[in-house]
């Protein structure tokens, strides 16, 4: 996580609003190095969900999409990924729907949202 936000590099106000790790950090009491371990733990948390969701896109598992949505949701406001909250729960909202429009909507803006954050973070996802 060598170069990561979470352990001390500046952002500009509008990625702040898709990632503030600084709150998430004061929200939990820790150290920035708790705070970068615990990023770690939820980033592989994050993209292993991350295939799993499309896997089940792919394969038209509405109830598996909207789960790993969840888990992918509550992940991210754990570390302060706002951004990535929101399109996660817009894509676990579509699925729920079973709203194919919806969805893929939904999907191409957490994708964007999960590589806004990569590149925030400075990792690949």
């Amino acid at each position: 996580m060598k170069g990561m936000y979470p352990c001390g590099a500046a952002m500009v106000p509008e990625d702040r609003q898709a990632f503030d790790p600084e709150a998430a950090r004061e929200r939990m009491g820790v150290g920035r190095k708790e705070f970068a371990r615990f990023f770690d733990y939820i980033w592989h948390e994050v993209r292993e969900r991350r295939s799993r969701l499309d896997e089940a896109w792919r394969a038209g598992d509405w109830k598996a999409v909207a789960l790993h949505a969840h888990t992918v949701k509550s992940s991210a406001a754990a570390i302060g990924a706002e951004g990535l909250r929101r399109t996660a729960e817009a894509v676990e909202r579509a699925a729920t729907a079973e709203d194919a429009v919806a969805l893929e909507e939904a999907l191409y803006a957490f994708h964007a949202a999960r590589d806004l954050l990569a590149r925030l973070v400075g990792m690949a996802f």
